[in-house]
């Protein structure tokens, strides 16, 4: 089982140093989960000032793997996309152990669901993979840290992106709110943008 992981989610869970969280979430050996060869050096310059988020990121990096190079014929085929998007879709159509792909790209879903019409390898191999969106797997780490333990994490992210002009998704202050919040509460947020985004991207299997 091959696991392919885009930048957005990997850089949000650094700031929020639950990237460990998320290998044990994943539940497959670590060396199954194949990034993007240039996460480590976008993200070491955004985790510059937050140290311990940075350490966090250099053990992720020790046990998951890089995307091999995909053949250039299927890279051809999503020339629409970013380099990056491009290459975890011609890896997806390559590889035939890819069974998930995360991803916290939401524009990149929906041109990858318009291409499922113009290309049946892509689609079939996307009712063959699982999606994994943030807002999922925000709810499994609650589920299995608990409420208060992800809501300081995301405290850390909110500080830490701050630092360096990045952002933080309204959905997950809405989730992870600075004080009061519940478990109960953020499943629901989190929950009901994922039944959103499973409608809206039919051609896809969301975990």
């Amino acid at each position: 089982m091959i696991i392919l992981s885009d930048s957005d989610v990997v850089r949000k869970l650094a700031y929020c140093e639950l990237l460990a969280e998320f290998l044990q979430y994943l539940k497959c050996p670590p060396n199954e989960v194949w990034v993007l060869p240039t996460l480590r050096f976008q993200l070491r310059r955004k985790l510059a000032n937050a140290p311990e988020a940075l350490r966090n990121f250099e053990q992720f990096l020790l046990k998951v793997k890089n995307i091999p190079q995909a053949k250039i014929d299927t890279l051809e085929r999503f020339e629409s996309l970013d380099v990056g998007e491009g290459q975890l879709l011609a890896i997806l159509c390559d590889e035939p152990r890819v069974s998930q792909l995360v991803t916290g790209d939401k524009k990149a879903l929906d041109k990858v669901a318009a291409l499922t019409y113009g290309d049946e390898q892509l689609r079939v191999r996307l009712q063959e993979t699982t999606v994994l969106c943030l807002e999922s797997i925000l709810i499994g780490l609650v589920a299995k840290r608990g409420f208060n333990v992800v809501q300081a994490r995301v405290r850390k992210w909110v500080k830490s992106a701050a630092s360096v002009g990045d952002t933080v998704d309204p959905f997950v202050l809405e989730a992870f709110p600075a004080s009061g919040g519940s478990a109960e509460d953020a499943d629901k947020e989190l929950g009901e943008r994922l039944a959103t985004l499973k409608a809206r991207l039919s051609q896809l299997s969301f975990d």
